[in-house]
């Protein structure tokens, strides 16, 4: 149990969102993303739920951390969050290496966390992950915004690239540089390091995992050892998304996750 003190200590200077009414849904976005950049498709279409999430180090308005960060810290952090909105106990939304956040959350705090919804879940750094990684990270340290923006746009699905004229990749390319946060290289030094499979098997809570059979950032095979894994997991795929979803994949993906909120229990 956390308590208010620390949950205080926790949530000091850091961007938390909190939109919406009704039970609150606690949300633990992606490496180099964001609260709202990330679940915007679920804080704007589900009317019926409070989502409330912070921004990780380095992302949103909460600065950068001085220190490497911890997956045990930000999933305190997420829980913190829920509980300081005055909700005691609440499912988790995650997406990449959110997911390996909240499942680590439902372990370490399983008298608050009472469902998880895992997106496109990191689980380790698999070949594909790792790759990435290593690029993102030595260009986030040069500086060179520009071509990392260029990388990330490829997290489309090959479907959603091939549809895009000049003018639309740059655009988006560009849309990717405005919102990247400053903390991304450390976001990502977390995935290098991050492996949540021996906890697989003591998550005991509703879940639904979501895979892109697309996927260019974590493998596919990858995101499905969440459901091998979790007992009783709910398994969804949707077989030409990518690693980021278009407003079109978003839409069906909200309207999933709101479908299986309203399975659990009240």
């Amino acid at each position: 149990m956390i308590s208010r003190a620390q949950r205080r200590q926790l949530l000091d200077r850091v961007d938390v969102v909190d939109s919406g009414t009704g039970p609150v849904v606690a949300l633990a976005h992606g490496a180099g993303g964001g609260v709202r950049e990330n679940f915007t498709p679920l804080i704007d279409t589900i009317a019926d739920r409070r989502f409330v999430g912070p921004y990780y180090p380095g992302a949103g308005g909460t600065p950068r951390a001085t220190e490497p960060l911890s997956i045990d810290r930000l999933a305190d952090t997420v829980v913190a969050a829920a509980a300081e909105a005055g909700a005691e106990r609440f499912p988790i939304v995650g997406l990449s290496l959110g997911s390996a956040v909240a499942v680590t959350a439902a372990i370490r705090h399983p008298e608050h966390v009472s469902a998880l919804v895992l997106t496109v879940g990191l689980v380790y750094p698999d070949a594909q992950a790792r790759a990435l990684v290593r690029v993102w990270r030595q260009l986030a340290e040069r500086g060179d915004f520009d071509t990392l923006a260029e990388l990330l746009c490829y997290a489309s699905s090959p479907g959603t690239l091939a549809s895009l004229s000049e003018d639309e990749h740059a655009a988006a390319v560009r849309q990717i540089r405005a919102d990247h946060p400053i903390g991304s290289a450390d976001h990502v030094e977390l995935v290098s390091r991050t492996d949540i499979r021996p906890l697989l098997a003591a998550v005991d809570v509703p879940t639904l995992v979501i895979v892109s059979g697309e996927d260019r950032v974590v493998l596919p095979d990858t995101v499905r050892e969440l459901a091998s894994g979790i007992a009783g997991a709910e398994l969804v795929e949707y077989p030409s998304a990518g690693h980021i979803f278009t407003p079109a994949e978003a839409g069906p993906w909200a309207a999933e996750v709101s479908a299986f909120l309203d399975r659990l229990p009240r």
